[in-house]
């Protein structure tokens, strides 16, 4: 699978139903993605898959501010 001008696996991506997830893996002319914070991973096709820049920097400083609150 050609996977040229797709978000590279480990990204954190959007699908078309809104879902945010973690890109796992392209396999054959699926896309598999997990939860961000884990759970069971779903395919989807390939290209229906946006990149979600960012979301790593604020999911992370509120997970810091949660950790500091305890």
């Amino acid at each position: 699978m050609d996977t040229a001008g797709l978000p590279p696996v480990g990204a954190l991506v959007r699908d078309a139903g809104g879902r945010i997830g973690r890109l796992m893996a392209y396999t054959r002319a699926r896309a598999w993605l997990r939860p961000p914070g884990g759970g069971r991973e779903w395919d989807v096709e390939p290209g229906t898959i946006t990149e979600v820049p960012g979301w790593d920097t604020v999911a992370g400083a509120g997970r810091e501010g949660t950790a500091q609150d305890r």
